[in-house]
């Protein structure tokens, strides 16, 4: 997800607001549906041999998960000649009409339940197919076409974050079954049975709220492409691998995310009939679903937060060889609550994995690229490529597992005496999957960290100092230098307005009470006007990419201890235009050095001080260098490719420390990117009034120019 504050300017839209709901309400159905007719299919093949259970789920998943994967393609043509409002309330009031029959026709034909469950359930499948087209073209017409991807962020969120909440809807069904089964006709069971009348409601509801929206006309064949109208995922998954890097780490993230998938949808696959050979049923089901995607969304979310000094890539592999290990002993498990906390550990390490590893194969993906046009083109590829494939995956272990749990069947172990062991088809399954996963976990750890940058010492030693906080680069008393002032850097390419926005916050915080030291890179010192003007000079073009780079840390020298680190030490603020991150930009991408030589030179020479928040105002390089006036400088007159590798390492580097960074849009009103840089700044800093101070003014009364 992009920032809170964009995703509520999205929001803020009110028709796109209406579609999003209608969304949500239709994916609450999706998840509700599929747990419903896993259950019935479950308990309507109570009385039959266990494979047939098995299989039973197994069609299931293949109806609901599969068509939307491999069918889209062929009502895709026709999607694009339907008018989409309609097409969408058409398909929410057909799907909730299909899901409805099901309770209503297995409660007055018993015979022909199981067969017609499975017929309602393809035939709204395959309505779906004309309703997802019609939604993914609808959101471009409601939105600006700057917020297109926060907008398509939040309609992804729709569609998964629902999960866990139909799952805890269904838990509690499923923990009054006793009261509903009294004022519920139902022939099999009652939660089942008022989840899928329940969906009908969703699905009616999300018709009447698209049925108001001003979605506008549009013409046949012009429209913008959806991915699953003209068979993207398919063909992403053929087309797709070479984008992700072509390399040891994009293998190895691929490998990753898949084997986190797959973990999750062995337990979709098997839940149902491992929590019936637990004794928990529906509400046990509900608990199991709600963990792993539960777990999932929360460590989408909180990865970025763990263990920030550790290396990404190595917390990458960590958290699928946890999410591994936990599904290898959920299966030999016989108590429900470890097995559900052991689903949710799943889950979380699922999701944490999931989350790092996108954002570092945005950073593969991204290396590969030699412009900023393709670097864009080589980033959608390879997330189509893993999403299609991700898909595919999930759909395929769903399927398969049930079946191969059918036909392993359950098994008595004994053990000595009167003691036996009960190991059901369902928990070899789980076992089966979490040993390859453990192995693939394994390999995927070590593809990706065979050359990792940001790797420290020792992996034991890097997990236990970034336990403690600690830097694991730096050496005894060389961490990290911790000072009473604050510490922002503004950083950008050329023309970003790095320069207007120190001084307007300095003149800022100025106003709120701080000291404030607004300063600049290189330039700052006497030695630093100096190396400006050696470094900036076009006439000395003579300079070799390495000298350049060690007069810049020169210049860092110089000016963190004459003028930072007194400042921050007597508690100022201060701003800089420029730090490290520029070398490593410009030198290192630009220049084409070794980028990890030039962070160790300049760590060295900045006294390892590092910013408490970077801001990165991201411009494309032709917008910034269009704003300068007057002649430019030797840095400034470099290629369109030179500037073009510099904004995509600052990229880079936002993307591996989001916590520390702002990224803003510099094409953005001024204004605009002024607040936004205010509100992150004002959340770093204490109150400029001591609190004593504030009770000891408070007594004191106002006085009046009148009085």
């Amino acid at each position: 997800m992009g920032a809170p504050s964009e995703a509520r300017n999205v929001l803020a839209i009110t028709s796109f607001r209406r579609l999003w709901i209608s969304l949500s309400l239709s994916s609450l159905g999706d998840w509700l549906s599929l747990l419903a007719l896993m259950s019935l299919a479950v308990v309507f093949t109570a009385d039959a041999a266990p494979l047939a259970g098995h299989l039973a789920v197994a069609a299931v998943a293949a109806i609901k998960l599969a068509p939307s994967v491999l069918f889209s393609p062929l009502v895709g043509a026709l999607a694009d000649r339907l008018d989409r409002r309609w097409t969408m309330v058409g398909a929410d009031v057909v799907r909730g009409l299909f899901y409805v029959s099901i309770p209503v026709v297995g409660l007055l034909w018993s015979g022909f339940a199981l067969q017609w469950l499975f017929i309602a359930s393809l035939l709204a499948e395959v309505v779906a197919l004309l309703w997802t087209p019609a939604k993914d073209a609808t959101v471009p017409s409601l939105v600006p076409r700057r917020q297109l991807a926060e907008a398509n962020r939040l309609t992804l969120l729709a569609s998964y974050i629902t999960a866990p909440l139909a799952a805890l809807l269904f838990a509690a069904l499923a923990s009054f079954n006793n009261v509903l089964g009294a004022f519920v006709p139902s022939l099999a069971n009652p939660e089942a049975d008022i989840a899928l009348y329940l969906n009908g409601l969703t699905f009616f509801t999300a018709a009447i709220v698209v049925g108001t929206l001003p979605i506008p006309k549009h013409n046949p064949g012009v429209s913008a492409a959806s991915p699953t109208r003209d068979g993207a995922v398919l063909r992403s998954v053929v087309s797709g691998p070479r984008h992700t890097g072509g390399t040891a780490l994009g293998h190895g993230l691929v490998i990753g995310l898949l084997t986190a998938v797959a973990a999750g949808a062995s337990v979709v696959g098997v839940g149902r009939a491992h929590v019936e050979a637990l004794g928990a049923g529906n509400g046990g089901f509900g608990v199991l679903f709600a963990a792993v995607f539960g777990g999932a969304a929360l460590g989408m979310v909180a990865g970025p937060r763990l263990l920030k000094k550790f290396s990404r890539r190595r917390l990458f592999g960590l958290v699928l060889l946890l999410a591994s290990i936990a599904l290898l002993f959920t299966g030999p498990v016989w108590d429900m609550v470890l097995s559900a906390v052991l689903v949710l550990v799943l889950g979380f390490a699922s999701g944490v994995a999931a989350g790092t590893g996108l954002r570092l194969l945005d950073v593969a993906a991204s290396a590969t690229a030699g412009t900023v046009s393709e670097e864009s083109a080589h980033r959608e590829r390879a997330f189509s490529f893993v999403h299609g494939a991700a898909r595919l995956t999930f759909v395929a272990v769903a399927v398969l597992t049930p079946v191969v749990a059918g036909l392993a069947g359950d098994h008595t172990l004994p053990l000595g005496g009167e003691l036996e062991y009960q190991l059901w088809g369902t928990g070899i399954v789980l076992m089966a999957v979490g040993l390859v996963a453990v192995v693939l976990s394994a390999v995927a750890h070590h593809l990706v960290n065979r050359e990792d940058p940001e790797a420290g010492p020792g992996l034991l030693p890097e997990l236990f100092a970034a336990l403690r906080g600690v830097d694991p680069n730096a050496g005894e008393g060389d961490g990290e230098v911790r000072t009473p002032g604050a510490f922002v850097v503004i950083e950008g390419g050329e023309g970003a307005g790095k320069s207007t926005q120190v001084r307007d916050l300095t003149v800022w915080l100025r106003e709120q009470g701080f000291e404030v030291v607004g300063t600049r890179q290189p330039g700052a010192t006497k030695l630093g006007m100096r190396l400006r003007g050696i470094l900036l000079d076009r006439e000395n073009s003579h300079i070799t990419p390495r000298a350049e780079a060690m007069l810049y840390a020169a210049d860092k020298a110089d000016h963190v201890e004459q003028e930072i680190l007194p400042a921050l030490r007597r508690g100022a603020v201060v701003i800089s235009d420029r730090y490290i991150d520029s070398t490593l930009a410009y030198q290192g991408a630009g220049r084409e050095l070794e980028t990890e030589e030039l962070r160790e030179i300049n760590r060295w020479a900045t006294q390892n001080l590092v910013p408490d928040l970077t801001v990165l105002l991201d411009v494309r390089p032709e917008d910034g260098l269009g704003r300068l006036g007057g002649p430019a400088d030797r840095i400034e007159s470099e290629s369109t490719n030179f500037h073009e590798r510099v904004r995509r390492e600052f990229r880079s580097l936002a993307e591996a420390e989001p916590d520390r960074y702002l990224v803003v849009d510099a094409s953005e009103p001024l204004e605009k990117v002024t607040r936004r840089i205010q509100k992150r700044v004002r959340s770093l800093l204490p109150d400029p009034v001591p609190s004593s101070s504030e009770a000891v003014t408070g007594m004191i009364p106002i006085i009046n120019d009148e009085d």
